[in-house]
């Protein structure tokens, strides 16, 4: 399995599992950067595992990790892209987010999340 492989397998099982990128500390780049959209309630650039760390609480409580579906993923050289629907916690309300993941060899150095559409209420 050639490394391009090789990473778009570890993010489909990371996602998949619905996993966290601590449970992969041979992965992940300790100066990891991390890009949310600004119209989240976390949004901002976070750099390394430390601020990785205070934020993604935050991220587990916006979103129903029990309702996630991924949708797919697809890979070309160092850059492996996610698709998921993303249920909203405590709502009717669900998003399309593609999360990109940018790797050096095969260890995760950025990602950077975009959304494709912003809540929308299902119960409407």
């Amino acid at each position: 399995m050639n490394t391009t492989e090789s990473n778009k397998a570890f993010v489909a099982e990371m996602l998949g599992q619905k996993k966290r990128l601590e449970d992969f500390p041979e992965r992940v780049d300790p100066s990891l950067v991390m890009h949310e959209p600004a119209h989240l309630p976390f949004g901002g650039t976070y750099r390394g595992l430390d601020e990785f760390q205070q934020f993604y609480p935050r991220v587990r409580g916006y979103y129903d990790f029990e309702r996630f579906q991924l949708l797919g993923v697809y890979a070309e050289g160092d850059t492996v892209f996610a698709t998921a629907q993303v249920p909203i916690a405590g709502s009717g309300s669900t998003m399309f987010i593609a999360e990109q993941f940018t790797f050096s060899g095969t260890r995760l150095v950025e990602v950077r999340v975009h959304t494709c559409d912003t809540p929308v209420d299902n119960d409407a």
